[in-house]
């Protein structure tokens, strides 16, 4: 009885599977993935004060970062003198 259930949960899985593999496979066919035009008309559309405004914030972004490891390079030469010190 339990072979009978297996070999219809494993007939009904490849069923299952060619059916969404059919199905993906129309879609790109039809092109439903296609978006080309996307990344251009976002180009066209974005005005020079949001390009420095993402500018300003990238800087601001690697500023940050730089300060950050500059200040752990500090914690960690005080700590060395510190311990050296002990």
């Amino acid at each position: 009885m339990n072979d009978g259930i297996l070999w219809l949960e494993l007939v009904v899985g490849i069923i299952v599977s060619f059916s969404l593999l059919g199905v993906f496979i129309w879609a790109v066919k039809q092109g439903q993935f296609d978006d080309g035009k996307k990344m251009m008309n976002g180009l066209l559309n974005d005005s020079t004060e949001e390009l420095q405004d993402a500018i300003r914030k990238e800087n601001k972004i690697k500023e940050l970062k730089a300060n950050k490891l500059k200040s752990n390079g500090e914690k960690d030469s005080q700590f060395e003198i510190n311990s050296k010190i002990d």
